[in-house]
């Protein structure tokens, strides 16, 4: 038999590479705790619809952006939603009378709460900022340096009409404007943050910050180079987990 001419090829075939999944995700039904909890702060109808469709944008964009962490999409309204919806009850001068039935949705709309402002640091898929400034009609603006995840936040704003604003900077380019109220969750540790936010904060600036088991070497830790009060507030969603209201916040000197 004659032997072949043909040369066997250097390289190995390549496995085909699987195509990621872009399927739009469908919103999992609204959970007890987010039903318990909008009731407690007087959510209206049109306001649950507006989160709802939050929601539905984004488990449009997930799959593309891995915005949130995939194994948390079915437990997205207490894992995302309720837990900004918990800081509601320690924005400034807002907290919540004692009782569901005394909830007063007022408290939350008056105009002009926050007249220098208020912003959601590094937000990503955009919580807690969205859901703050749907929730209580507040303006709310976006601090998000990735255009991708920017672009997003805007389809939302366009989704539900949340009165919010999307800066697509990094936080510590920003020019120096004070602002009544910073959001941040999941963004930075607590002495890092203090430094990128520095533009953002004065003494009359309140900070709420979703922080994990850290929370108090994070504390420890930003207290070396700043002075302030702080308040710890455990979370509804995760008994490892707080909320932190920084107060009177200054540079050490």
């Amino acid at each position: 038999m004659a032997a072949s001419n043909r040369r066997s090829s250097p390289h190995k075939p390549q496995p085909r590479r699987a195509k990621k999944d872009t399927r739009r995700l469908s919103p999992p039904p609204l959970s007890p705790l987010f039903k318990e909890t909008a009731s407690r702060l007087a959510l209206s109808d049109a306001q649950i619809e507006h989160l709802h469709t939050y929601v539905e944008t984004l488990g449009k964009w997930q799959p593309k952006l891995n915005l949130i962490g995939p194994s948390t999409w079915d437990d997205v309204w207490d894992r995302h939603v309720v837990d900004s919806l918990q800081c509601l009850d320690y924005l400034p001068e807002m907290t919540a009378p004692s009782g569901p039935q005394n909830a007063d949705k007022a408290r939350f709309e008056s105009a002009d709460r926050f007249p220098r402002g208020a912003a959601d640091i590094g937000t990503g898929a955009g919580f807690p900022g969205i859901v703050v400034a749907i929730a209580t009609g507040q303006p709310v603006t976006l601090i998000e340096a990735d255009h991708r995840k920017a672009a997003f936040q805007l389809a939302v704003k366009t989704a539900t009409q949340a009165p919010i604003a999307v800066l697509s900077r990094r936080v510590e380019a920003l020019p120096v404007q004070p602002l009544d109220l910073l959001f941040a969750r999941a963004f930075a540790p607590l002495p890092r943050l203090l430094d990128w936010c520095a533009p953002l904060i004065d003494s009359q600036t309140q900070l709420l910050l979703h922080k994990g088991r850290s929370a108090p070497e994070e504390i420890a830790a930003a207290q070396q180079t700043h002075h302030f009060e702080t308040e710890s507030f455990p979370s509804l969603i995760d008994s490892d987990s707080v909320i932190l209201r920084l107060r009177n916040i200054r540079p050490a000197r």
